[in-house]
């Protein structure tokens, strides 16, 4: 493609030569003859990686700010016109595909498989992009992010169209929103499952990262919103008018609603109604979060023309998603591993699992370093609270001392009868079976899916489900 063209697409008429361009990159180590670089820093670290740009022959360097560089050309946000380009280079792969966006605080991993796992059944081709990593059709392949930088995520939706898919269902976060990482795609229908008080340390504020979820409404044609969230008006407010569909597990007016819930030992069952139509729901998993997250799915689904009488016997089927409220049985022993991160997310499970376990309730968390500091304490009051027992270990310290981070959830720990600290994970899973009897239930949460320890700079392997089959 030619740098003009290119350019052009984003409304740059650049005073430098023109070129053909094979890449468009965000890393100055990438940038070569050929390559597109666009600085997304500012200041003295823009500065060198500028230099080293122009060293490696990149074809042009778009930056915020002048500079002497000969083949340099100033754009306002170079975050947005690196989205922008990326969408035009890969040949704007969304306008090919039924895009479906889902950002939350928890849920949006197991809705997003959800919504392929029933627009497959029902006859559809789905591609999906999210934490467990983009599947175009060939098997997951890790991205590093719930939502990857702009050249990984059209690269990705491009390839979900040479492979034949009609949609691709992505996971967009915060973070992904507010560096404007897919604005240049446009989302069929976009959904917001919930808001909790994650990623704080990027946003710093509540109303900030509620903002940021917001631009997935300006991004999207339809929404499909919680209406038991406490933020569903400002997400309505941001719809405009768009049309909108919501859905609620609590009696709120919608237009999908989960009615007579009853758990069982290890499903929910519930009515669903669309508003002219009724159908029986059962869905495998504890507690409310596999209501809501089903509930979401079946009514995504429905929105894009599934029929109710399709939907609702398949929810019965949903896959058991890696990391997500799994279940391990050792020796009348039931383990269950979950993603839980934040307090909203620990709090649910645990309240979960406080109706299936026959005897006692042992949690097994830490919480991660160098992120949501404010949120250790608060996690550890409510692991105690709604515990019999907690270990508190380690989970990604990352650079950040173990230890101290033990402390400052201990702290909030204050109401448990049982409260240890171990701050070996794997040591930490051993204590809590060796403690456990026959009919108890353990909560190790944190880690999910993922299969490394991040520790002072370095990836360790690390697998809680592999840690809990070896016991």
């Amino acid at each position: 493609m030619r740098l003009f063209s290119l350019l052009g697409e984003i409304g740059v008429a650049p005073q430098i030569p023109d070129a053909e361009i094979e890449t468009v990159t965000i890393r100055a180590e990438d940038a070569c003859p050929g390559a597109v670089f666009v600085c997304v820093h500012r200041g003295d670290a823009a500065g060198a990686e500028i230099m080293l740009a122009e060293k490696n022959g990149a074809s042009a360097i778009l930056c915020e700010e002048p500079t002497a560089a000969p083949r340099s050309v100033c754009v306002e946000n170079a975050r947005l016109a690196f989205s922008l380009l990326c969408a035009a280079f890969y040949g704007h792969p969304d306008r090919k595909l039924k895009l479906i966006g889902i950002t939350g605080t928890n849920g949006k991993t197991t809705t997003a498989q959800y919504i392929r796992f029933l627009l497959e059944r029902t006859g559809h081709t789905c591609a999906v992009i999210g934490t467990l990593g983009a599947d175009t059709g060939e098997g997951a392949q890790s991205t590093g992010y719930t939502t990857p930088e702009a050249d990984v995520f059209f690269s990705a939706l491009a390839e979900a169209v040479k492979n034949g898919n009609g949609y691709c269902v992505c996971e967009v976060s915060s973070q992904a929103l507010a560096q404007y990482r897919v604005d240049g795609a446009r989302f069929s229908l976009g959904v917001v499952t919930n808001v909790g008080s994650d990623h704080l340390d990027y946003h710093k504020t509540l109303s900030r990262l509620v903002e940021a979820k917001c631009r997935l409404c300006t991004l999207s044609d339809k929404l499909l919103l919680n209406a038991d969230d406490a933020y569903c008006d400002r997400f309505l407010q941001a719809a405009g008018n768009k049309k909108t569909w919501l859905y609620s597990c609590r009696g709120v007016l919608s237009d999908f609603s989960a009615k007579s819930i009853s758990p069982e030992k290890d499903r929910m069952r519930y009515i669903l109604f669309n508003g002219t139509a009724l159908a029986k729901v059962q869905v495998r998993g504890p507690g409310m979060m596999a209501v809501y997250n089903s509930l979401c799915a079946l009514a995504a689904v429905m929105t894009l023309g599934v029929e109710l009488t399709q939907a609702a016997p398949l929810a019965a089927q949903l896959p058991q998603i890696p990391g997500r409220a799994e279940w391990i049985e050792k020796n009348g022993v039931r383990f269950c591993v979950d993603y839980a991160h934040t307090p909203e997310a620990l709090k649910a499970m645990l309240s979960a699992l406080r109706g299936v376990a026959q005897g006692r309730l042992i949690t097994v968390f830490g919480c991660g370093g160098n992120r949501d500091y404010a949120k250790r304490a608060a996690m550890g009051e409510i692991a105690a609270a709604l515990s019999d027992t907690v270990i508190i270990t380690t989970d990604n310290p990352r650079f950040e001392d173990p230890l101290q981070i033990i402390g400052e959830i201990r702290a909030g720990a204050r109401r448990g009868r049982q409260v240890f600290a171990e701050p070996d994970r794997k040591a930490a899973i051993a204590l809590a079976y060796e403690k456990a009897s026959v009919g108890d239930v353990i909560l190790v949460a944190g880690k999910g899916h993922e299969t490394v320890q991040q520790i002072g700079g370095r990836e360790i392997p690390f697998s809680d489900r592999a840690v809990i089959e070896a016991l």
